[in-house]
């Protein structure tokens, strides 16, 4: 049986721990335009340092097989490799 492949949208958050940045909370979003409009959100009412909105395509969901993240917006202080990763 093959598998459809499912476009997954969420955003990553970042805080800030004993003054580092380290990765926070991840919530799956409906699309791109809600995750990046989440992440600003999020980052504009002070509720994570940074945050980056994603997009990946998901093969197997039960098995979390697909493909690497892309990252669409960055909003805030992210570690630096996220702003490598922009398709632009």
């Amino acid at each position: 049986m093959s598998l459809t492949p499912v476009v997954a949208h969420s955003v990553q958050l970042f805080v800030l721990i004993k003054g580092h940045l380290a990765e926070g909370s991840v919530m799956d979003c409906k699309g791109a335009s809600e995750a990046c409009r989440i992440a600003e959100e999020k980052v504009r009412l002070g509720r994570a340092i940074g945050a980056a909105a994603l997009t990946r395509t998901v093969v197997d969901p039960d098995h979390d097989d697909g493909g690497e993240p892309i990252t669409l917006a960055i909003f805030g202080r992210v570690p630096s490799g996220l702003a490598d990763q922009l398709p632009f």
